[in-house]
């Protein structure tokens, strides 16, 4: 049974082992520590692991009144290990944990508190909070006078409210919050009302696993191909569903926001999403179906959404999806030819898209004209014909309850939409037309419908010709809506200017006042050539006054105040680099071209008082896949050399500071013929090969001191290096795939199934090469993985081979982690492993290091 995680993990003990050939002598002749317990690395790694990095702001969380910002403060970098190791289960990929009824990711999170920072000059101050909760999820109310959060307690959670005028928080909810699936909460758009879910009063008792089984699962194939992906974690059989259903079926509820008033909305369900209308009278309720599945996650189940009243009676189905078992990139949703739906902003009913004869048609008047049959009809009168035979499409309000004849065309064209937006009263609307080659969005003044004005008319493959987007807020009722002025006659686009020599010129943010009738425009924001300046709030309707963070290469993040008017600027964080020695290291940029001239970059970082000796190093890669060199430089239009390089808690920079040679190179993975895989091997050979030579030829590397390391892909890339070249000492493979095998029916962008592909599968899975593997390899693996592909059985299985046929290997399995380490005292003990074995194998080459250098 495998559902709490004291089941499905392993002991809290590391699985550490090592190949059979290698002499274990006494701990402090030991070049790698056996002890089963979680170390501590030295200290210069540590500091910049648990820098707390925490304490600095950017500033984006803005007041629907413009006038505070909202943080969420912390009062450690990373949470425990006791955190992640508290009971949860794990139904068809829905993690929660159930003494709480709380998503997993809420308990294991690290936020403790609030404060509200001033919009113009950047004063602080806090918000009570209560003591000892775990604080997610904050929302303004829609005037911006409140908020209302999560408080996460030990077994159960809570939605509070705070005064944003003196601080204080006081409780709403008398019931727990149920937030297993639906993990949110609502404001109504007039602030009277929270919707939410509870735990319902009269749940029932939980189900109970039956001693002996009286069911058993049962899985069929599909009359056609079906060609799923490995999901590690399904449900596992009729109990499981019966749990799943009991731990996510809440109680739909809305709360007076004042006195705390409770009203219950219809009967519990497995309520999915919530959206209230801005009045709170009115809910669109989307809710998870029945039955389940057993090979797909529950976020491929079924689900239907609905108009309900406060009263819970169902008005509607706006449409449903049945459950996804097939492998399609897009959910097939019967919409019954409703598209775009929404809440008006001016809290006057729905909008939707609709075309003529799918079943959403206004009263409107009838055409009288008849078909003909006349086979002498002239050609024109054919055409005229098919004019207007052509279905117009339609822009659609829909007033309660929502019957047939409570629709309003207020807008039609006989081109396709994809979406319509509205400005605050409604009056004025923007039409975004469907075309994959181009984007066009015209405006719409509905007093005068027939005339239309272009505000962007873009070729999608104009790349450095963008326009931008159209600017939005929030509404006074809680809705998005689009950013004009007070006459209604200016727009606001923003976007990022790039520039086709981007290695010389970083992009540069802007924002244009555009004169919606004449199309003129004019920029009143643009970042600078030397830093990134991107535009993070707005706070006047004229766009004068403006937020903005700011950075470069030497500049951690910070947030301005500007009033574009004057020029005036106020600085409103002081932020703190707490990882300056890898931030500010020495870093060098250049491209390289491998044997087949096919040209990529490669960034080396190296001690901030490296004295030009050539250094032990470590290449930390990705492997990517481009048709061809055209391919490759597309993607990289997006470069920004102003970029502040942030240093994380698994940053393989931090590696400087323990005097290696960091290189961080695109990993290309092409053919001259055929798809990318085909040449993966070769790309693997020559990519390391142009690299060490590379950064050998400019002295920055020992090339005869090499390590080669990764994460999930990234393993697989070193594991194959490892297999299919000599330059390296040693590899660092994280949560990785070593049997393509495993993956049958594709992966990463594999578009041939096993039996198609066979050759190139064989080729790239690097435990039909074990054998070949040269130097010392260090898996690590969450003992909870839950990423597609890359289950922990695959560092089992390949520490297994790697052992029985001799060579030099070590496997760390962390409990309680899942596709990436997150705790505490995960990350340290990792770095403690990291440090030694890279030290022993790579910068000692394999000679003793003094037990004192080895941690704690």
């Amino acid at each position: 049974m495998k559902k709490l995680s004291s089941v499905v993990c392993l002991p809290t003990m590391f699985l550490l082992f090592f190949s059979f050939n290698f002499q274990i002598e006494t701990h402090a002749q030991n070049p790698t520590d056996l002890r089963e317990q979680y170390l501590t690395p030295p200290a210069e790694i540590a500091e910049e692991v648990l820098a707390p990095r925490y304490k600095n702001v950017i500033l984006n969380d803005l007041s629907p009144s413009h006038e505070y910002f909202l943080n969420t403060t912390q009062t450690r970098t990373l949470s425990p290990l006791s955190a992640f190791a508290k009971p949860y289960y794990n139904l068809g990929g829905l993690q929660f944990n159930p003494r709480a009824d709380r998503n997993r990711n809420f308990t294991t999170s690290t936020n403790s508190g609030l404060e509200l920072i001033t919009s113009r000059n950047g004063d602080r101050s806090s918000i009570q909070t209560p003591q000892g909760a775990i604080i997610t999820s904050a929302k303004w109310s829609p005037n911006g006078k409140k908020l209302a959060y999560f408080a996460h307690f030990d077994n159960e959670t809570h939605i509070y409210i705070a005064d944003t005028k003196n601080g204080e928080s006081r409780k709403l909810t008398r019931n727990p919050v149920l937030a297993t699936l639906n993990t949110s909460f609502e404001w109504s758009g007039n602030g009277q009302y929270i919707f939410t879910v509870l735990v319902p009063d009269d749940r029932g008792n939980k189900p109970v696993e039956p001693e002996t089984p009286t069911s058993l699962q049962v899985k069929k194939t599909t009359e056609k191909e079906n060609r799923l992906r490995t999901y590690p974690d399904l449900l596992n059989g009729k109990f499981e569903a019966e749990l799943l259903k009991y731990h996510t079926t809440g109680q739909l509820v809305r709360i007076e926001a004042d006195n705390r008033r409770v009203q219950e909305i219809g009967e519990p369900s497995m309520i999915r999403n919530i959206e209230p209308d801005p009045a709170g009278e009115h809910i669109i309720v989307q809710i998870m179906a029945e039955p389940f599945s057993y090979i797909v996650p529950v976020y491929s189940f079924g689900w239907t959404e609905e108009i309900w009243d406060a009263d819970g009676n169902k008005l509607i189905e706006l449409r449903n999806s049945e459950i996804r078992e097939g492998v399609s990139d897009y959910e097939e949703v019967e919409n019954y030819g409703r598209r775009d739906i929404k809440w008006r902003p001016d809290g006057k009913g729905l909008s939707i898209l609709a075309k003529e004869g799918e079943g959403m048609d206004p009263t409107r008047e009838e055409n009288n004209s008849q078909d003909t049959d006349d086979p002498d009809q002239d050609p024109e009168s054919e055409n005229e014909n098919d004019d207007k035979d052509k279905k117009m499409d339609r822009v659609i309000q829909w007033l309660p309850p929502f019957e047939e004849n409570d629709m309003t065309t207020i807008y039609e064209t006989d081109k396709e939409m994809e979406s319509v937006s509205y400005t605050q009263d409604s009056n004025l609307i923007f039409i975004e037309e469907s075309s994959e080659t181009k984007e066009h969005i015209y405006a719409v003044y509905l007093d005068n419908s027939e005339e239309t004005f272009s505000i962007i008319d873009h070729k999608s493959d104009d790349f450095y010709e963008d326009p931008g987007n159209i600017m939005y807020k929030t509404g006074s009722l809680g809705e998005n809506v689009v950013r004009i002025t007070a006459e209604s006659d200016y727009v606001f686009l923003d976007g990022t200017q790039y520039f086709e020599n981007y290695a010389e010129n970083a992009p540069r943010p802007f924002i244009d006042k555009f004169e919606i009738r004449t199309g003129e425009k004019e920029r009143i924001f643009q970042s600078s050539e030397d830093h990134y300046e991107n535009v993070t709030a707005v706070l006047n309707n004229e766009v004068s006054e403006i937020v903005i963070s700011r950075e470069s290469p030497q500049m951690y993040p910070e947030s301005w105040f500007i009033n574009l008017e004057t020029g005036n600027e106020t600085k409103l964080t002081s932020n703190v680099d707490y990882n300056e020695a890898v931030t500010q290291a020495k870093r060098e940029r250049f491209k390289v071209k491998r044997a087949d001239g096919f040209e990529f970059w490669v960034d080396v970082t190296l001690p901030k008082d490296w004295n030009g000796t050539p250094l032990p190093g470590i290449i930390w890669h990705y492997p990517s896949e481009f048709k061809d060199q055209e391919d490759y430089d597309e993607r990289q239009r997006r470069y920004n050399k102003n970029d502040f390089p942030g240093v994380y808690h698994r940053s393989i920079d931090i590696l400087v500071k323990r005097g290696y040679a960091v290189i961080n190179a695109d990993w290309p993975i092409s053919a001259e013929i055929g798809d990318p895989n085909d040449g993966f091997v070769w790309s693997i050979v020559q990519n390391s090969t142009v690299v060490i030579d590379s950064t050998a030829k400019r002295g920055y590397i020992d090339r005869h001191r090499m390590a080669i390391g990764g994460h999930s892909y990234g393993a697989f890339g070193t594991a194959n290096a490892m297999i299919h070249t000599s330059f390296f000492k040693a590899g660092i493979a994280g949560d990785g795939n070593y049997n393509r095998t495993l993956t049958p029916l594709g992966f990463q962008r594999e578009p041939r199934d096993l039996w198609r592909g066979l050759e190139r599968y064989v080729q790239m899975t690097p435990i039909f090469w074990a054998d070949r593997l040269d130097g010392a390899l260090l898996m690590y693996h969450g003992a909870a993985d839950q990423n597609v592909g890359t289950w922990p059985v695959h560092s089992h299985r390949m520490f297994h081979a790697l052992n029985g046929i001799g060579k030099t290997a070590a496997m760390y399995m962390y409990p309680h982690e899942a596709h990436g380490p997150a705790a505490e005292e995960t990350l340290l003990d990792l770095w403690t492993r990291w440090v030694q074995w890279l030290d022993h194998y790579v910068k000692e080459n394999g000679e003793h290091i003094p037990e004192a250098d080895l941690g704690e």
